[in-house]
Formats: C-alpha cells, sequence, structure tokens
C-alpha cells in the first residue's frame, strides 16, 4: 500500500518527537551541556581600581569575584572556599603571574613623618618547574617595602628584604648622621650566600639611591631603591668634571686606587669603561644629564665580577657614589667611587 506524501511527513515528525522525548516516557526535555573551556577568563585592569576574574576548569567556576584593591584581589586568588575548591592551578599561576610580578621601582613620596623609603625586588632567574610555578610560598618573584623612621642622631640599620628563607639574601639600609664637613650617608647592603658575598652601594642622602645584584652562580637578581627626604641633601657643586677611583684585588692586597677624571658638558650622557681584566671583568661609568624631574646622575657598572656577578648602582651625581663588592671565599675587594672633582 503506497502512503501519500502529506501522511509519510507527519508519521516522521510524530516519530522524530517521540526520539527526542525519551519514546513518549513523559520525561522532561533534556538540555544540552556544553563543557566549559579549560582556557580561563579573567580581567585584571592595569590601572588602580576594580579587580575582577573568574576560572572555569573541567565544569567547576570560581564564579564571578569583583574586588575593589590589588590585595584583595590577590588574596581571594588563593582562597579555596571563595572559589568554590575549582581552578586552583589556574589561579595559582595568576597569582604569580600577576602579584608577584616585579613593577619598576619607584618609591614615590614619602610620608610626612617618614625619613625613607626602600623597596626590594627579588626574582629568580632560573628555569623553574611546572611545580615552581603554581606553589605560591616559592614565588619567581618576591617583593619587600618599608618605610623608615628616622631621627639623624645616630648610625642605624634596618632590615628591608623580609624572606622566609635565605635564597635572595639579607638586605639593610643603614643611615649614618652628618658630621663636621661629611653629609648625611644612606648605604644599601646586600648579603648573599650566608654572607659570603657582601656588595654595597654608599651616597649622600636627599636623593635616590638604586643597587641591582645579578649573580648568575645563584641565578638571582636582586634590585633596591631608597628614596630619602630632600632636606638632607647639601649644596650643588660644579658637576663638570668627575673624578672616579677604583681598586680590584684581594682583601689582604694593599695596592693604590686607580683614577679617572671626566670633563662633562652636564648636558649629554656619556659612557666610558675605565677597567677590563683578562677574565672580563669591566667597570662602566655613565654620566647622566637631568630630566625629568631629577638632577644629574651618575651610574656604575661593575660586569662580571668574580666572573658571574654584575653590581650596577645610581645615584645623584652631586651626593657622590661608591660601590663595593667582597667575595669572602674567594677574597675579592671591589671599590669604586665617582664624585664631583670640586667635592
Amino acid at each position: 500500500m503506497k502512503l501519500n506524501m502529506p501522511l509519510a511527513m507527519t508519521i516522521f515528525t510524530l516519530a522524530l518527537s517521540a526520539c527526542s522525548n525519551g519514546g513518549g516516557g513523559g520525561n522532561a526535555p533534556v538540555t544540552p551541556i556544553t563543557p566549559n573551556s579549560p582556557a580561563p577568563t579573567t580581567t585584571v585592569p592595569d590601572v588602580v581600581g576594580e579587580f575582577t576574574y573568574e576560572y572555569k576548569f573541567n565544569g567547576c567556576s570560581t564564579g564571578k569575584h569583583k574586588l575593589l584593591s590589588k590585595k584583595e584581589y590577590c588574596d581571594a586568588l588563593l582562597n579555596d572556599a571563595l572559589n568554590n575548591n575549582c581552578a586552583r592551578e589556574l589561579r595559582i599561576e595568576g597569582y604569580n603571574r600577576s602579584c608577584t610580578t616585579i613593577q619598576p621601582a619607584n618609591p614615590g613620596m614619602l610620608p610626612a613623618a617618614s625619613t625613607a623609603r626602600c623597596i626590594v625586588n627579588g626574582m629568580d632567574l632560573k628555569d623553574r618547574t611546572f611545580l615552581d610555578n603554581i606553589n605560591p610560598f616559592n614565588p619567581q618573584r618576591r617583593q619587600s617595602f618599608r618605610d623608615i623612621f628616622w631621627d639623624a642622631r645616630k648610625q642605624q640599620s634596618y632590615n628591608i628584604l623580609f624572606s622566609a628563607v635565605d635564597s635572595y639574601g639579607k638586605a639593610s639600609f643603614v643611615m649614618t648622621p652628618a658630621s663636621g664637613t661629611y653629609s648625611a650617608m644612606g648605604q644599601i647592603q646586600l648579603q648573599q650566600k650566608k654572607g659570603m658575598d657582601t656588595f654595597s652601594v654608599t651616597s649622600g642622602l636627599g636623593s635616590q639611591i638604586r643597587m641591582v645584584v645579578t649573580n648568575y652562580n645563584m641565578e638571582k637578581e636582586v634590585e633596591t631603591v631608597c628614596l630619602s627626604d630632600k632636606s638632607f641633601k647639601k649644596s650643588k657643586v660644579d658637576l663638570s668634571r668627575v673624578r672616579c677611583t677604583y681598586r680590584l684585588g684581594d682583601m689582604s692586597d694593599r695596592s693604590p686606587s686607580k683614577e679617572e677624571v671626566f670633563a662633562w658638558d652636564t648636558r649629554h650622557e656619556i659612557q666610558k669603561e675605565i677597567f677590563r681584566s683578562r677574565q672580563r671583568e669591566s667597570i662602566v661609568v655613565r654620566l647622566k644629564p637631568a630630566s625629568q624631574g631629577q638632577e644629574e646622575r651618575v651610574e656604575i657598572e661593575a660586569i662580571e665580577v668574580d666572573l658571574d656577578k654584575t653590581l650596577k648602582a645610581e645615584s645623584t651625581l652631586n651626593e657622590g657614589l661608591q660601590v663595593r663588592y667582597q667575595g669572602r671565599q674567594s677574597r675579592t675587594d671591589l671599590v669604586v667611587s665617582c664624585a664631583p672633582a670640586s667635592k
């Protein structure tokens, strides 16, 4: 028997309806489930304001969270209960990426009652495993921040690198009061390998002092910036001639320092390598003109000291600058000082 076309189409439609409703068993229609993508969806503005994130993984979602500060955002990422115990590895990756990243070291403005402010940034240079990167207690980058209150009456040392372990070393800022014709001084000190390697940078207080130590043996880099109150600045002198002295030798060596004198127009940056050894150690001095609200500055870079360490320091030229490295295991003693020749 032949079915006409309208009747055949009606039967076919009824059959499809029965299949889609579970064979007519009376069950409610089933809504298809779209698997969640394992890639996280996160939005973190670069400016201070609202921080929003949401992570999804294997059908589990943290929910969408809106925070009003960077600290709240970072604390929220590590809170399992807040995030429904979901996407923990993705959250920790986000924490290491956004909450431990070294920002440009800028101490900002000092509070009215503060004498100095120091920021220390440490970075792990070695190749890290996946477990290293997701461990919030072993971040690739670490930062310490401290405001210092000093009465300017006696020398005092302040710890400025806070770390549960000694992986980056110990850092301090030493402040020495003015005495006679000498102005108040600030010194950044960094000790690594339990004091076997000691780095220091000394300059007059009143401006910004910066030191960067790259230790390829330890695979660590530590950057320290300390800003002190402008009231410590001394009267400006003639900067057109700059004298630099340096000495590299054994700690027991009493060999005299060598000297280099720069003639400078104070308007254009100049650079000169004043020392190079057979072991590739070198010392480079850079004089930088005033710009962007900063006075004329001097930068000293000691490259490949003890073959595997680089020390870079910068401060206001008028205040002078000295860098020093002491390697007690190798008994290396490096001292470089630069200051206006009229000082």
